[in-house]
């Protein structure tokens, strides 16, 4: 599934399918964002639940908001607020190899803080309940994370330091452990 946003209309919140790795994608469904005044950058991720279904969390002008689909991603709930407090700023979840689930996102679950703090929680339930909250950064001016995980389990997360100033990419690894404890500082 290939998440894409489109400027303008309704449906912004997007899924592509492609059936042969790549070579080609054809759209499959779209999530809606009902009120216009609350459209952000989209920049939304997918994670394929437990059960099957997908769920979609979206960027958005009130934080992150969320969507499912119970169909391989054709018919999508509405977008709405998300329990998981956050800034309008881009999130990262991804599905581990352990099948848990890892959230890098600004801030604690219950608050909504500026771009800065940014940390990582890991859910052991499929995304309804966090443990942990590893700080990645402390500083103001932090933004974008992304990130993959190695064969040996190792998560490497690269994000931004104050783009129009010191213009920093900055890449941090740690485990799935480290991330569920909630009094560790990730060093960078």
């Amino acid at each position: 599934l290939l998440p894409v946003a489109v400027w303008g209309g309704t449906g912004s919140s997007r899924v592509y399918v492609s059936a042969d790795h790549g070579e080609s994608f054809e759209y499959r469904g779209e999530a809606t964002i009902t009120a216009p005044s609350e459209r952000s950058c989209d920049e939304h991720m997918i994670i394929e639940q437990l059960d099957g279904g997908l769920r979609m969390l979206v960027r958005t002008g009130y934080g992150i908001g969320e969507s499912t689909s119970p169909d391989s991603g054709k018919t999508w709930s509405d977008v709405n607020p998300s329990d998981i407090k956050h800034p309008v700023s881009r999130f990262f979840i991804r599905r581990l190899k352990s099948g848990n689930l890892l959230l890098v996102k600004h801030g604690p679950l219950d608050r909504q803080v500026n771009r800065c703090c940014l940390k990582a929680y890991i859910s052991y339930d499929d995304g309804i309940t966090w443990s942990g909250g590893a700080l990645l950064d402390a500083r103001e001016g932090v933004s974008y994370p992304d990130g993959a995980q190695q064969e040996d389990g190792t998560i490497h997360i690269v994000y931004d330091y104050d783009r129009r100033g010191a213009k920093e990419i900055i890449e941090v690894a740690f485990t799935e452990t480290e991330a569920a404890d909630e009094s560790l500082t990730i060093p960078t």
